[in-house]
C-alpha cells in the first residue's frame, strides 16, 4: 500500500513537471533567462556603490520586453550623439553641407599689393582640414589650395593680415559644464564656428630610461610654435600602462602635460586641444603663404579679436573660394561610428545657427529638446548640455533612450540614422564585440563611456524577427573597461535572443 501511494505521488509530480513545461512558452523563458544575466549582473561587485537601468520596448507596438530602474535619470555619455545626431538628420537632411568662404577686402593694385585683408569665413564644417573621411582634404592640402588661389588672382602681397572668422557659432567653444580635466585633451577641443584640423594637435613624448626620470616632447604635430607646452610627464615602470592628461582651456595659448609613461620606450603620443582654432587656421595659411613668396605684413588674427578692438569687415568685399562639406549623413556616420566629440558639437551649433541664426550650444539644446518632444517622448528629468555626451550634468533615462530609438523609426530619416550607428561585430565602437553570437550584424548601437560608465542604446532583431529598441546606462561602476563591456555585451545578446 505505502508503494503503490509513493509511485502515484512521483507520478502526480511528473504530470505536474510536464504540464509547466508545456505551458511554458518560449517568450516566457527567453525573458527569464534575460532576467537571470540581468539579476546576475546586479550582484557583481563592481555594481555595489552604482546607479543603473536598463528598457528594452518592442519598436511596432511599444510594449515593455523587459525593464528595470527604466526611469532613472543618468548620465548617458557619447549615447547622447544618438540623441542629438538623429534630431539633426530630421532638422537639416541627409544632404545638408557645411559650407567654407575665403574672400578679401579692398582692392589689388597693379602691382599685386593687396590693400586689405584675406578672410577665412567658417561654416561650423567639423572636416575641415581633416584626411578623415577624404585624405586629400588635410591640412596641407587645403592650404596649398588656398595658396594657390591666392596666387592665382595676382596678389603678391598682402597689407593686411590673414584673418580667422569663426562668428557663425558662439565665442565658448566649450559648453560651461565639461569638466576642466577634459579641456585639454583632444576629445575636449569643443566647437568652433572655424573647425580646423579637428580643432586638435598631437603631441609626441619620449620616456627615459629609468624610473621616474623625465621624459621630453621631441614633436609638435602640426609645428605650432605660438603655444607653450609644459611638461610633467614622467617614466614610470617598464610594465606599467601609459597615463598622461593635457591640461588647458580655449583662448590661452599654453598647455600643461602630466602623467607617466613606462622607461626606455621610443615614443608616446597624446592629442591636444588646439586653444584656437580659428587662429591656428589663419596662423598656417600665413605661414604657408610666406614659405611660398607671398608677403603678409600684419600678423594672424581672428574676427573676434578685430572686433573686441572695434575693427569691423570694411570696403568691397571679394569673395574668391568656397568649399562645401561631405553631406550631413557622412558626417553623422563619423561620428556615431567613431563617436567624434567634436563633431557632435558643431552638428548641435549648426543646427542652432540654421534654425535661430544664432550658432549657441543653448539654442542647438532647446531645439533637439522640442523635436523629441514633439515626437511624443515624455521627457521629464531629461537634462542635455552639450551634443556629445562629455557633460557630466546630462541626464537620461533608459527607458528614454529606448523610447526616441522608437520614435526616431517613424521618421524619414531613420534608415540613414540607421546606416550610421555601428554594428555589432562588424564597425565603429562595438567591431570588437558580439562576435559569434545572435546580435552579430544584427544589433545597431551607439554606446557611452567614460571612466566608470558605461551604456548603449539602439535596435536588435530578436529570434522572431521583431525589432527591439532597448536603452542601458550604468554610472559609477567600479569594473574596469572591458569588464563591464562583457557584463553588458552578455545581456544584450540575451536581449537579440528573445522570443517576444
Amino acid at each position: 500500500m505505502f508503494l503503490k501511494a509513493f509511485t502515484l505521488f512521483q507520478l502526480f509530480i511528473l504530470l505536474l513537471n510536464y504540464s509547466w513545461t508545456i505551458a511554458q512558452s518560449p517568450k516566457d523563458s527567453s525573458i527569464i533567462k534575460l532576467k537571470a544575466e540581468v539579476m546576475k549582473f546586479s550582484k557583481d561587485p563592481s555594481l555595489k556603490n552604482a546607479k543603473w537601468g536598463i528598457c528594452v520596448i518592442t519598436a511596432d507596438s511599444n510594449k515593455t520586453v523587459f525593464a528595470l530602474n527604466d526611469s532613472m535619470e543618468l548620465t548617458p555619455a557619447s549615447t547622447m550623439k544618438a540623441i542629438n545626431t538623429a534630431a539633426a538628420l530630421s532638422l537639416l537632411g541627409k544632404d545638408y553641407t557645411f559650407k567654407t568662404y575665403l574672400f578679401y577686402s579692398g582692392k589689388i593694385d597693379s602691382d599685386g599689393t593687396l590693400r586689405g585683408n584675406i578672410y577665412i569665413k567658417g561654416g561650423g564644417d567639423p572636416t575641415l582640414g581633416s584626411p578623415r573621411i577624404d585624405s586629400m582634404s588635410d591640412t596641407p592640402n587645403l592650404l596649398q589650395i588656398w595658396t594657390t588661389l591666392i596666387k592665382e588672382h595676382g596678389i603678391k602681397k598682402i597689407e593686411g593680415a590673414i584673418v580667422g572668422d569663426a562668428d557663425i557659432f558662439d565665442d565658448t567653444i566649450v559648453p560651461p559644464s565639461w569638466v576642466y580635466g577634459d579641456l585639454g585633451n583632444y576629445y575636449g577641443a569643443g566647437a568652433s564656428g572655424l573647425t580646423f584640423h579637428e580643432n586638435a594637435f598631437r603631441i609626441v613624448v619620449k620616456s627615459g630610461k629609468g624610473y621616474l626620470d623625465s621624459s621630453r616632447i621631441v614633436q609638435i604635430d602640426p609645428p605650432i610654435p605660438y603655444i607653450s607646452i609644459k611638461n610633467k610627464v614622467y617614466t614610470s615602470t617598464y610594465y606599467a600602462e601609459p597615463d598622461m592628461w593635457v591640461f588647458g582651456v580655449p583662448y590661452d595659448n599654453s598647455r600643461l602635460i602630466r602623467g607617466s609613461i613606462p622607461f626606455n620606450k621610443i615614443e608616446y603620443d597624446m592629442r591636444a586641444s588646439l586653444p584656437d582654432p580659428s587662429y591656428f587656421c589663419a596662423y598656417s595659411l600665413t605661414k604657408t603663404l610666406t614659405d611660398k613668396g607671398i608677403l603678409v605684413c600684419d600678423s594672424a588674427t581672428t574676427y573676434r579679436v578685430l572686433k573686441a578692438k572695434g575693427e569691423t569687415i570694411s570696403g568691397t568685399i571679394t569673395v574668391f573660394y568656397s568649399r562645401q562639406s561631405p553631406p550631413l549623413d557622412t558626417i553623422i556616420y563619423y561620428t556615431d561610428q567613431h563617436s567624434i566629440n567634436t563633431y557632435a558639437e558643431d552638428i548641435l551649433k549648426i543646427l542652432a545657427y540654421e534654425k535661430t541664426g544664432v550658432g549657441s550650444n543653448v539654442n542647438g539644446v532647446q531645439l533637439v529638446r522640442q523635436f523629441w518632444k514633439d515626437k511624443g517622448v515624455d521627457l521629464n528629468g531629461f537634462v542635455m548640455k552639450d551634443g556629445s555626451g562629455l557633460s557630466p550634468d546630462d541626464k537620461v533615462s533608459p527607458r528614454q533612450l529606448a523610447e526616441i530609438m522608437r520614435a526616431e523609426l517613424k521618421d524619414t530619416m531613420f534608415p540613414v540614422f540607421y546606416y550610421a550607428l555601428p554594428v555589432a561585430g562588424r564597425s565603429g565602437t562595438i567591431e570588437k564585440i558580439f562576435k559569434g553570437t545572435i546580435a552579430e550584424n544584427n544589433l545597431h548601437a551607439k554606446s557611452g563611456y567614460m571612466i566608470g560608465l558605461r551604456s548603449y542604446t539602439g535596435y536588435v532583431y530578436n529570434k522572431k524577427n521583431k525589432m527591439l529598441t532597448f536603452g542601458i546606462i550604468v554610472n559609477n561602476h567600479t569594473a574596469s573597461a572591458d569588464e563591464m563591456r562583457t557584463m553588458l555585451e552578455k545581456i544584450m545578446v540575451k536581449i537579440a535572443e528573445t522570443e517576444w
